[in-house]
């Protein structure tokens, strides 16, 4: 070996070494750094109804300028597009299969750490303020939780404007997380705000008509009220000095219109962005994240390290601006458990371009079976038929479809992504520990009498025939049991 090779390779060893403390350092500019954590929620609103997701239409002039200074996520997904499931998920770091909420109004299972655990085990004051939706209390262990409040005049309460100004006003010693959880846009909306029909720019997948657009004028003024919230909050941590210790994110829990109760983009796809000044440098990521990667990223913010979480640390793409933590994301949908009640349940995964669904419950199945000489149930097949038109697998390229109106499953040319993408969401769901597979009977979930399959609801407008009352009794299995780890 030459004198001169000797001195290259010595030259290179050092050049990687030195980049290995360049990639360190950066790592850890951010990892134990220990600010304050605010993270933004709004209820219901579709990542297509934002000016910073290219709708200038809707009236979200506060997230338009906060997208403008921070990074905004292009394909940051929850894993289920309703309420009680989509928050435990943001919570916990884990999908809402594992997690044990996969039906609205549940419960995580026993056992699960939640964020309010993890970081006050860290040294912070861990406060929930405005809409809670998660279960049950004795997990969810918030330092304090302040209560919405009623706006006279406004269908749905406030966030806690005076007690968050309090607080933010003397927050103590101690780092904090402040979650502030809106109850807007979600309806009931505001019925006579200052939109006109004209104002309105309805999603490709919502039919024009007098009352689409009149929901739509409603939506919009309900929209107004989370983005006065959210322009508050920014205002006090000025007013406070704590903008430049403190990373702030914004997020919808999930979409709207064709969105909730689903596993469409517009549903699953939410607006997200984050803030911190000097720190994240302001720009647009087509990064893949996963509502599950917020518990591991602020654990690691506060000097952590998260273990056995579906999520990962969001702070190699927030300290670069972009990179690869995922290679694919998914969804769930059940159906069972909520107002309009019926079996559909859905997965998919997602590779950051196709998208691939599986629906359990199609009609195709349903007369693929029927014409093998299988009895159909009677609830099986009315939830089906709510679906007419989603055939059993789906697929689309988001590059060229953002709005998922055709479906590519069938096209020859895409069946290698198919099987993938079909494949890898399998071995997930096995791993999630599913209660479905891809040939079992659908099983009837416990949700309780409130939401039951088998039980009239005229409140709800939810009727079966009178022989079918109580038919399931003895029929339907524990959600949690049946999903519990195979190793306890």
């Amino acid at each position: 070996m030459t004198m001169k090779y000797t001195a290259w390779m010595m030259a290179a060893l050092l050049a990687l070494v030195g980049a290995g403390n360049q990639v360190q350092a950066a790592d850890s500019g951010m990892k134990g750094s220990r600010p304050n954590v605010i993270f933004f929620l709004g209820d219901d609103q579709s990542k297509f109804d934002h000016a910073a997701y290219g709708n200038t239409a809707v009236p979200t002039p506060t997230t338009g300028a906060f997208a403008k200074e921070g990074l905004v996520f292009e394909r940051a997904f929850t894993g289920q597009a309703i309420c009680a499931p989509s928050r435990s998920m943001l919570y916990t770091g884990l999908y809402p299969v594992r997690n044990g909420c996969f039906i609205n109004h549940s419960k995580i299972r026993k056992g699960i750490k939640t964020l309010p655990l993890y970081l006050k085990e860290l040294g912070y004051t861990v406060i929930l303020a405005g809409k809670s939706h998660v279960q049950p209390s004795n997990q969810f262990t918030w330092s304090k939780h302040f209560e919405p409040v009623k706006k006279e005049g406004i269908p749905r309460p406030w966030i806690p404007i005076e007690e968050i100004d309090a607080f933010l006003a003397n927050p103590g010693d101690k780092p904090f997380c402040l979650i502030i959880a809106s109850a807007f846009p979600h309806g009931p909306y505001i019925e006579n705000g200052p939109f006109k029909d004209s104002d309105v720019v309805l999603p490709p997948y919502v039919a024009e008509s007098e009352s689409t657009l009149k929901k739509a004028t409603q939506y919009y003024a309900n929209i107004v009220e989370k983005e006065s919230e959210f322009d508050s909050v920014l205002k006090m941590l000025d007013q406070h000095g704590l903008k430049n210790n403190s990373i702030v994110f914004y997020s919808d829990d999930h979409g709207a219109s064709r969105g909730k109760f689903s596993v469409y983009d517009s549903g699953l796809n939410v607006a997200f962005m984050v803030c911190w000044p000097g720190k994240i440098k302001p720009g647009r990521t087509d990064s893949l994240a996963s509502f599950a990667d917020f518990v591991p990223t602020v654990i690691e913010l506060a000097g952590g390290t998260p273990e056995g979480l579906d999520g990962k640390s969001l702070l190699p793409i927030l300290e670069n601006g972009d990179g690869k933590i995922h290679d694919y994301v998914y969804g769930v949908t059940v159906n069972q458990g909520i107002i309009n009640r019926h079996v559909f349940p859905q997965r998919s995964i997602h590779d950051g371009r196709y998208h691939y669904i599986y629906n359990f419950n199609s009609m195709e199945r349903i007369e693929r079976e029927r014409a093998a000489g299988k009895q159909i149930d009677y609830f099986i097949e009315l939830g089906a038929k709510k679906h007419e038109g989603s055939t059993e697998e789906m697929l689309f390229d988001t590059h060229v479809d953002p709005h998922e109106l055709n479906n590519v499953a069938n096209n020859p040319e895409m069946a290698e992504v198919k099987k993938r993408l079909k494949k890898q969401l399998f071995q997930w769901m096995k791993k999630q520990n599913d209660y479905l597979t891809e040939n079992a009977p659908i099983p009837f979930l416990e949700v309780g009498k409130r939401f039951g399959l088998d039980h009239m609801d005229n409140k709800y407008s939810y009727s079966i025939p009178e022989e079918k009352v109580g038919s399931l009794k003895g029929k339907t299995i524990d959600p949690h049991a049946s999903t519990a780890s195979k190793g306890k």
